[in-house]
């Protein structure tokens, strides 16, 4: 039994040795600091989000190969009511588009407040704010020289108003 004990405490010695490390041995991939996404990725609202303002900002982080755009483009649309989103873009409703994003906010967009520069089209422009208890899936695409990139995310608004109804 005692020779169990010292194999067990070797083994567990030399584990401790090798998780140390020499700590001069240069960093390798898996050990390397984590890279930016290589996609653009949503800041708000956060990717199936639920019980979101009816008045939501819009903010994303675009990847390093894109960070100085020279086109935006983002869109809302309707994604249905049901439990889930329909994910099938046939059965979406496209209630906005705005471009110009690129030199106006490459990285966010308020619909109720458009920044100068932005070209903002589609039903969004006649409404207080967006339906209670509905899906909506926007994107976001931009062009940067000798790149592209786009992604889809979507949200779930709340059943209050965002703003007070009268």
């Amino acid at each position: 039994m005692s020779r169990a004990i010292l194999l067990l405490a070797a083994a567990g010695a030399a584990g401790a040795v090798l998780a140390a490390g020499c700590g001069n041995e240069p960093e390798g991939p898996e050990t390397a600091a984590p890279l930016e996404p290589a996609t653009i990725r949503a800041v708000g609202p956060a990717p199936m989000a639920r019980e979101v303002s009816r008045r939501p900002v819009f903010r994303w982080k675009l990847p390093p190969h894109l960070a100085q755009p020279t086109l935006v483009t983002f869109v809302l649309a309707e994604a249905g009511a049901g439990d889930e989103p329909a994910t099938d873009e046939a059965a979406h409703r496209r209630i906005a588009t705005a471009t110009g994003l690129a030199d106006a906010g490459p990285e966010s967009i308020n619909l109720w407040d458009p920044p100068a520069g932005c070209v903002l089209t589609g039903e969004v422009e006649d409404m207080p704010q967006l339906a209670p208890d509905t899906w909506y899936r926007w994107t976001v695409r931009a062009v940067a020289p000798g790149e592209a990139g786009h992604a889809d995310f979507y949200f779930r608004t709340r059943a209050e108003p965002a703003v007070p109804e009268g």
